[in-house]
């Protein structure tokens, strides 16, 4: 089981890079990303209140984190953790 939860985090972080990069390179990737934090707000929303503990909440919040869409007075409370691009160093398998 750790291994596929290992093996499922590789892929939200490979899943998270190449979103922030077709946002960023592709024409209109501004608006496009804008609604696209917004869809992710949403479902958080939706997510919350049904089941406020479940792993889709947190992979939620984190993918708000990880794009920088989140700040450290945002009342959702999600904060803002940094990443490698903001000087964080990588953190996991193959590191």
């Amino acid at each position: 089981m750790a291994d596929e939860t290992e093996r499922l985090g590789l892929l939200v972080s490979v899943f998270e890079l190449a979103l922030t990069r077709l946002f960023e390179a592709s024409p209109g990737g501004g608006q496009a990303r804008t609604l696209f934090v917004e869809d992710v707000r949403r479902l958080l929303a939706d997510t919350r209140e049904v089941q406020s503990h479940s792993p889709a909440v947190q992979t939620y919040e984190a993918l708000l984190r990880r794009m920088g869409a989140t700040g450290p007075s945002d009342a959702d409370g999600l904060g803002v953790v940094p990443t490698p691009e903001q000087g964080l160093p990588p953190a996991g398998s193959g590191v």
